[in-house]
Parts: structure tokens; C-alpha cells; sequence
């Protein structure tokens, strides 16, 4: 697809993911902070095991980073996941990703390019990195 970058290669036998679009900047109620982006599915049991990492993160960064979950479990909720996307300016990178649950990617709003992306990691430390690396790369 052009205009879309592969990141850091997927676990043995899981499928490649794609990056978000870079030079697209996401909507102006993200902007500002890091953007973790989380894919969800009721349904995976990665999802369920990275869920709890998440959420504390999301009580530790609060005010740092924006936290959006793409609840794509079944067709009802992928219908509202892709108007929220595309209402935030990540619509590509929900429908390259959909299929890729339990995937958290740190994306810079002022440039919506992805910084990092993890595949079913609960390594509280390893998200905060890339949140404060991202960070750093958004301007004050």
C-alpha cells in the first residue's frame, strides 16, 4: 500500500501489520499528546492479558498520553471502531490493523506516524518508553 510503512516485524507465524499513514496529522482533540491505540476483541484471549497493563497505564499517563480502544469483537462494534476512526483521523490504520488484535501502537498526532507498536506485550515499561520517546517528538 503506498504511503504506508511496515514497523518492527510481527511474532513467528502472526501476519505482518501495517503502520499508520505518516504526514497525516490526526484530529485536533488528539493532538498534543502521545496516542496509544489499542485493538480489541472480547473475544481474544491476548486482549484480555494485556488489558489489565493497559488500563493502569492509562491511570499513570493520565494528561500524557490519549488512550483509544478499537473494539472490533463483531460487526456492530467495528461499525461504531471505524466511525470513531476515521472521526480521529485513523481510519487507515484501523482498517490495515482490524484483524490484528491485542496490537498497541504509540502514534504522534502532530505527524499521526507510529513511533512503536507491540503485538500482546505486557511490558508496562516498554509502552512508557515509547510514550515518553514519543514525547519527545511532538512540538510544545
Amino acid at each position: 500500500m503506498p504511503g504506508f510503512l511496515p514497523v518492527a516485524p510481527p511474532a513467528q507465524g502472526a501476519s505482518p501489520w501495517v503502520a499508520q499513514k505518516t504526514g497525516a496529522a490526526l484530529a485536533p482533540s488528539l493532538q498534543g499528546k502521545p496516542v496509544v491505540v489499542d485493538i480489541y476483541a472480547s473475544w481474544c484471549p491476548a486482549c484480555r492479558t494485556i488489558e489489565p497493563t493497559l488500563r493502569s497505564l492509562e491511570k499513570q499517563k493520565a494528561g500524557k498520553a490519549t488512550f483509544v480502544r478499537f473494539d472490533v469483537s463483531d460487526a456492530a462494534k467495528l461499525k461504531a471502531s471505524r466511525e470513531r476512526a476515521r472521526a480521529l483521523g485513523l481510519g487507515p490504520f484501523l482498517e490495515a490493523n482490524r484483524s490484528q488484535t491485542s496490537l498497541v501502537a504509540v502514534i504522534n498526532p502532530a505527524t499521526g506516524a507510529t513511533v512503536q507498536t507491540f503485538r500482546a506485550s505486557t511490558d508496562a515499561s516498554a509502552y512508557s518508553a515509547a510514550i515518553k520517546k514519543t514525547q519527545s517528538l511532538i512540538k510544545p
